[in-house]
């Protein structure tokens, strides 16, 4: 199987390496290639990128201003020419060498596997020795996404078909794009998705969602307004269990 990894990065010049790194450290011997979409960063990011690129081959650089996230991974997805998808924020990165070859294992085993997802640490932004929070994770069926319950879509790894067949990320939200994504594909079209028992990708905290008390708010806002987009009901009870379940899983 090939891989398409794609990450979208504005000013990460601090942790865009360690990112770049983990995916050019895999112990993977078929195709693989890195989509970095800046959005118009005015720090080092573009520079070190390029370094970067001329040093390996795979990486394919993107650059516009203005762009969000979304619509940064829209076009990582447009240029994407490799069977499987994976998107990796320009913060994050790979735990091991071998989440590459154990996802091909997976998909392998069934070839109606059309979807995946795993384990996922969180690490303290400014101390890569602590673990902020464990996202152990499950086999999902439609109604726990319907509940508001799912993964962290930088676990997911997702055959390019399925983002054809049911489309891209809404740009009209700004923070909660991957909820509506998730819920319109593994929800509403019941897609399903192999749960593997195993950490595939590590995280820092405090990503955009979760950035200050304002980002917050627009987030849960924008989880209603998912539902509404796809004609679904919401249930508030299942989004105050959706807050609950991030604070019990932190590490104090």
């Amino acid at each position: 199987m090939s891989f398409s990894i794609i990450t979208t990065v504005l000013n990460g010049e601090k942790f865009i390496t360690d990112c770049i790194e983990s995916v050019q450290n895999q112990k993977y011997s078929k195709d693989v290639e890195h989509i970095i979409i800046d959005g118009g960063s005015k720090d080092n990011t573009p520079k070190l990128v390029r370094k970067f690129s001329d040093k390996y081959q795979n990486i394919n650089f993107y650059s516009e201003k203005n762009i969000g996230i979304y619509r940064g991974i829209n076009i990582g997805l447009n240029i994407a020419q490799n069977e499987i998808i994976g998107i990796l924020n320009s913060d994050d990165f790979y735990n091991d060498g071998e989440v590459f070859n154990n996802i091909d294992s997976e998909f392998k085993k069934n070839s109606e596997i059309f979807a995946l997802h795993s384990n996922v640490r969180i690490f303290r932004r400014d101390n890569m020795n602590k673990v902020y929070r464990e996202y152990l994770s499950k086999e999902f069926s439609p109604k726990d996404y319907l509940k508001c319950h799912h993964p962290p879509h930088t676990s997911f790894f997702i055959k390019k078909i399925i983002y054809k067949k049911f489309g891209y990320f809404n740009e009209n939200l700004k923070i909660a794009s991957d909820f509506e994504y998730m819920l319109r594909v593994f929800g509403k079209n019941e897609l399903k998705s192999k749960f593997v028992n195993k950490t595939f990708v590590c995280m820092r905290s405090h990503g955009t969602s979760t950035k200050n008390l304002k980002n917050v708010i627009i987030s849960n806002l924008e989880v209603i307004k998912s539902f509404k987009l796809n004609n679904l009901k919401v249930n508030y009870l299942h989004l105050i269990l959706k807050i609950f379940r991030k604070i019990i899983q932190i590490r104090l």
